[in-house]
């Protein structure tokens, strides 16, 4: 590590792991004479030895870019790295690029089971149900069930720090509920519109638009009467009844196991950031006599992590999302059309960023997609294209932020190293990523780090 360095464990319940980790990151900041504290955020490895390699290879970067930074040698920065229990909860690397092998589809499936179900018992229930899947409709409906078990309940408002700006009345609500039917419709529905890990339905230009009189996608709509080629009801006992060949009975089940596990590390995030990260972010912002500035920056659910750590504080420098893992509408005004706001949208309305916001976002974040179009063809949302910018349902990652007023129009593109950022005060800068963003895990280069160290160093 490059940086005077410093990682903080939190637990999946929200509380710190080891104390003396905190201890050690306070100090750290007290005796280092740092002018800047920079907070990582991992949200997509599922262990922590993948997490250093992420902040490793940032940092790393840090450092490289750091010469074409102005104003870099006059400031101090300290990095902490927080470390928290976060799934892998989509199968990227099998998107658009063939898939798993026919055949395979059980293997992988038992092998998503293992790494993505916590719960030893829940885990083996589902295992065992996979030889079933494709001729059992009872079966279905038991590992449905079963996933529904883990959802979290939707959450509160958050509770913020105090503020000094105006009240609005508006009120902060959840914009990215798990949708209805998957918490209460049949078995059948639900596979048939979540869809398997092979099929990227969330990229508008693959999508080509929602069907006209049906479901997105040209799905046909199996609330009312028959599926396709199968009952409603979830009678039809064999994969042919189902609609589709057998192999795609395990992919969709492993669709069903995404969107849950999404869900599932959505209300963690929340827990780790107004936990044990905002207890952190407020000793580090006290560290010093001579005051530090707070930077957070966070991957995929990370990001969600740092933004409902980041309300409860009274004043952060600058926060960095790359490719967030959660709507685009959190920090909206009246996103729905009833007065509703984004769950983080006091960040901005109650003014406590003094520096920008920097949200990378690309259509090349097939993850972010495949959740968001799984989400939207359950709610039997119709758009131009499942999980795009105007599609209810759809991700800040894939489209950066909407319906926020204090978004920079018109859009601002990721640059190469060297390129001249005009950051702002309090304003969101949506930084379109497709030439250096390959896909959602694709945030440690050089262009990131260049950003985000002309944020670090905004005035």
């Amino acid at each position: 590590m490059q940086f005077p360095y410093a990682e903080v464990e939190i637990r999946s319940t929200g509380e710190i792991h080891d104390d003396a980790q905190r201890r050690a990151a306070v100090e750290l900041v007290a005796s280092s004479g740092a002018t800047d504290v920079l907070v990582l955020c991992h949200g997509w490895n599922n262990d922590i030895p993948q997490a250093r390699r992420l902040y490793q290879r940032l940092t790393d970067n840090l450092a490289a870019v750091r010469p074409a930074v102005p104003g870099t040698a006059s400031r101090t920065l300290v990095v902490v790295g927080a470390l928290w229990p976060s799934i892998r909860w989509s199968d990227e690397d099998e998107v658009a690029g063939g898939g798993v092998a026919v055949g395979d589809q059980a293997t992988a499936l038992v092998g998503a089971i293992a790494t993505r179900v916590e719960d030893p018992a829940r885990a083996a229930l589902l295992t065992r149900l996979v030889p079933r899947l494709t001729d059992s409709a009872e079966a279905r409906q038991r590992f449905l069930d079963a996933l529904r078990e883990q959802i979290p309940p939707a959450p509160t408002a958050p509770s913020t720090a105090p503020s000094t700006a105006p009240s609005t009345g508006a009120t902060e609500v959840d914009e990215d509920p798990p949708p209805t039917a998957l918490l209460h419709a049949d078995a059948e529905t639900v596979f048939q519109a979540v869809g398997g890990p092979e099929v990227d339905l969330g990229s508008p230009e693959r999508t080509g638009g929602a069907a006209t009189g049906g479901m997105p996608g040209g799905m046909a709509d199996t609330t009312a009467g028959a599926t396709a080629g199968g009952r409603a009801d979830g009678t039809a006992g064999g994969a042919a009844g189902f609609g589709f060949d057998l192999d795609s009975v395990l992919a969709k089940a492993r669709g069903v196991l995404n969107i849950t596990t999404y869900y599932t590390m959505k209300d963690r995030a929340g827990k780790v950031g107004s936990g044990g990260i905002a207890t952190l972010l407020s000793e580090l912002a006290g560290a010093s006599t001579s005051g530090v500035r707070l930077h957070l920056a966070g991957h995929s659910f990370g990001a969600r992590a740092l933004a409902a750590a980041a309300v409860r504080q009274p004043r952060l420098h600058s926060y960095t999302l790359m490719q967030g893992a959660f709507s685009h509408h959190a920090f909206a005004v009246d996103f729905d059309g009833r007065g509703g706001n984004g769950h983080f949208r006091s960040l901005l309305a109650d003014r406590r960023l003094t520096g920008p916001m920097l949200i990378t976002h690309t259509v090349n974040d097939r993850a972010v997609g495949l959740a968001y179009a799984a989400a939207s063809r359950l709610a039997r949302q119709a758009g131009a294209g499942l999980g795009d910018a105007n599609d209810p349902y759809g991700g800040i990652g894939r489209n950066g932020a909407l319906k926020t007023p204090e978004v920079v129009q018109p859009g601002v593109e990721l640059l190469e190293v060297g390129g001249s950022y005009q950051f702002l005060p309090g304003r969101v800068f949506n930084l379109k990523a497709d030439r250096f963003i390959s896909s959602h895990g694709d945030v440690s280069g050089q262009q990131v780090a260049y950003a985000l160290y002309c944020a670090i160093n905004s005035q």
